[in-house]
This record gives C-alpha cells, sequence and structure tokens, in this order.
C-alpha cells in the first residue's frame, strides 16, 4: 500500500551510530542531530534488528564529523589544537584570548585534564587555532614546556583527522633551529648553505610552489619532507592569505606539455 512505513535491516544503521558513540557523541547529541529519539538511537546501538527506513535514512545522513549544536564533545581535538599553539610558542594567555576562556582552561587542555568539553570551548579553541597556528609566539616557556612533552606543531597535524582519535601526526617535517641573520629564506633561495626554521620554510616553499617549475614532489624531497606535509603547508599558506584579505598564493609559472610546443621546437626538444 502506497504510503505504508517499511523498515529495513538495521545493520548498516547500527553500525553507523557506534561509529558516532566511537567518536564520542551522546545518545542525546545523535538523537538531536538526527530528529530521531534518543531511546530508538539506543535500541540501535544495543543490536535492534529492524528500523524503519525513514529513520534510517535520518541517522545514516548525520555525518562521522559532525559539529554538534550542544552539550559536552571530546576533549581531544582541542588537547592536540592547543597542544600544537604551544609548539609554536604561543603564550597561553594569547591562546585563552582568541579561544574566549580562561588560561586555567587552557592549561587543563594541555594537561588533558577533562574528557569532555562543552561545545562552546571546543568551537573557541577551533577559532583560536585557525587564527594563531601560522604564526610563531615568543614564549619560550610553551615552547620548552611543548619540547619537553613531545607535543608537535600545527603542520604536524590534518586538519580532517586531528579530531580523529585514530589519527597520528606527521612527524617527518624537520624543526631545525635556523640559521642566525636576516633573510634566511631569500639566502637559500640563492643557493646559501643555510638552515631553515619552520617560517623560513614556509616561505621558500611557497616561492618554489610560486614561481618555479618544479613538481611538487622535487619540492618536497628539496625540502626533505613527506608530499603530504608539502600539500597540508601549501594549504594552510593559501588560507592564511584568505584570512588575512591577501592574494591567495598559486602556482604561477606554465609548464608547457609536449603537445603544446610548435612543430619548430620539436625538434629542439628531441
Amino acid at each position: 500500500m502506497a504510503g505504508t512505513p517499511r523498515s529495513v535491516p538495521a545493520g548498516p544503521v547500527a553500525a553507523h551510530v557506534r561509529a558516532l558513540l566511537g567518536r564520542g557523541l551522546t545518545l542525546r547529541q545523535i538523537g538531536r542531530e538526527s530528529g530521531v529519539q534518543p531511546s530508538t538511537v539506543r535500541r540501535l546501538a544495543g543490536g535492534q534488528e529492524t528500523v524503519w527506513a525513514a529513520t534510517a535514512e535520518k541517522l545514516l545522513a548525520v555525518p562521522l564529523d559532525v559539529r554538534v549544536s550542544l552539550g559536552d564533545v571530546p576533549s581531544l581535538g582541542a588537547v592536540r589544537r592547543v597542544r600544537a599553539l604551544y609548539a609554536l610558542g604561543h603564550f597561553n594567555h594569547v591562546i585563552a584570548s582568541e579561544a574566549g576562556i580562561s588560561k586555567d582552561a587552557v592549561c587543563a587542555l594541555t594537561a588533558a585534564a577533562w574528557p569532555t568539553v562543552k561545545v562552546e570551548v571546543d568551537s573557541g579553541v577551533r577559532k583560536a587555532y585557525d587564527r594563531l597556528s601560522m604564526s610563531t609566539g615568543t614564549s619560550g616557556k610553551t615552547l620548552a614546556w611543548a619540547k619537553r612533552h613531545g607535543w608537535v606543531s600545527p603542520l604536524a597535524w590534518d586538519d580532517d583527522t586531528i579530531d580523529d582519535p585514530n589519527a597520528v601526526p606527521q612527524t617527518d617535517a624537520p624543526e631545525p633551529i635556523a640559521t642566525e641573520g636576516e633573510n634566511v629564506a631569500d639566502r637559500w633561495i640563492h643557493g646559501e648553505s643555510v638552515v631553515l626554521g619552520s617560517e623560513d620554510r614556509k616561505q621558500v616553499l611557497q616561492h618554489l610552489m610560486e614561481w618555479t617549475s618544479h613538481t611538487p614532489q622535487e619540492i618536497a624531497g628539496q625540502l626533505e619532507i613527506s608530499l603530504h606535509t608539502l600539500w597540508q603547508t601549501w594549504s594552510r599558506l593559501k588560507k592564511q592569505a584568505r584570512q588575512e584579505g591577501r592574494t591567495e598564493p598559486w602556482r604561477r609559472v606554465y609548464v608547457p606539455r609536449e603537445r603544446d610546443l610548435k612543430q619548430t621546437e620539436m625538434g629542439e626538444a628531441a
């Protein structure tokens, strides 16, 4: 009969619900984000065998990386972001001010003292991270604290997976002590044997990506970083430019393909 509700096997829906619970969402949060009663969510997580098709569609529409609108969320992402900002040498009071939270809260996050935080706190930390992750601070204390505990900078984290408990940082990007003196990046570009600091490395990467015909693989090799780290840094540089209202960097050098060469040039290229 047309319009009669139909039931479907609950297996895929139950697996999705359990995955959401594994990401730290509560039954109430899943219910709120999907429009399904928490009691229904609980029964599915507990092994219910069938579910109404309309209910299944609502639950499956909730992405695993959903940003819940109310309540508590796992603190892992906030902890990683604050620790990464420490690794850049940002003062805890600067992080606190940008995030709209107290210095005590920042310290508690670095210590992973809370398993969950309010959505408002998590959102504030994300805002601070977006604003500060592409610049270095001047706090030797937070920098030393981060080094002592092995915390990594934002460059090592992928924005898409930093909240995933199973994600690990990419630690292949070297963080050497920069050569003393000015214009280190320019000196490297002009062939001088200098050691690049993290900010100098970003400048060099942007120059090579914008103004040379080197492939990303070649540039990654020159800078002794992985291709993943190169694309992550390039993405952050573009994002920072947009946030600051500057022209977004782009690959300006045209590299002709063989079929683009003129007939007379083919002989020379052969």
